[in-house]
């Protein structure tokens, strides 16, 4: 999954890189005005004055904002109503969920609300496709793997199996890499190891 934010202070970038290491889903980050290729992705940014949105983060709306899952803002509560108030004026701009409006770079509770809901259930905003992928840190193939999968842009949740024993019991794992893509609750394609033309499967899933 992608983080997209804006950090004029440096707060914006704190916070996001505060929830990365929190997450259990893969996170990328990408500050703006930097923009990679992306299918899908949470954007995070701060309020200018008056409780405008930032022209950097309107100019990249314009373009994507179909792409994005949802907004976070960070904002200094001495402000009153204009408090984030960028999160509240592009919601409305373009009917984006607000996942959080923080303070500043986040307290540890409002950082653990921003993971959790980025750690739901991973979704394309059209279907009903997740996947799981089990890897461990000391798998070479893993990283080929993640590599492999963040350059086609889907969204996946990480798990260690030997964190989540339960976890790959349930699902049958035996061995890393394992990626199960479900449609619903059904499981409709299982990779072990890593397998090209398997990736491309994936990739045309959610092209589809």
């Amino acid at each position: 999954m992608l983080i997209i934010f804006a950090s004029r202070t440096g707060n914006v970038r704190r916070f996001v890189n505060k929830a990365a290491e929190l997450s259990v889903l893969h996170l990328r980050t990408c500050e703006l005005p930097t923009i990679i290729p992306f299918r899908q992705a949470h954007l995070v940014t701060y309020t200018d004055p008056m409780g405008a949105v930032p022209p950097l983060v309107q100019s990249f709306l314009e373009e994507h904002h179909r792409k994005i899952l949802s907004i976070s803002g960070s904002g200094n509560r001495n402000w009153g109503r204009d408090f984030a108030a960028a999160v509240d004026r592009i919601h409305q701009q373009y009917d984006i969920p607000i996942n959080l409006k923080f303070e500043l770079s986040g307290t540890p509770g409002e950082i653990l609300t921003f993971v959790d809901y980025i750690n739901g259930e991973p979704k394309t905003m059209e279907t009903s496709l997740r996947i799981l992928k089990f890897r461990t840190d000391s798998c070479a193939t893993c990283t080929a793997v993640t590599d492999a999968l963040d350059r086609c842009g889907v969204p996946y949740r990480d798990v260690n199996p030997f964190d989540h024993p339960d976890m790959a019991a349930q699902y049958g794992v035996r061995s890393v890499p394992t990626v199960i893509v479900f449609e619903g609750a059904r499981e409709i394609l299982r990779m072990v190891g890593y397998k090209p033309e398997i990736i491309e499967q994936i990739s045309s899933l959610f092209d589809a």
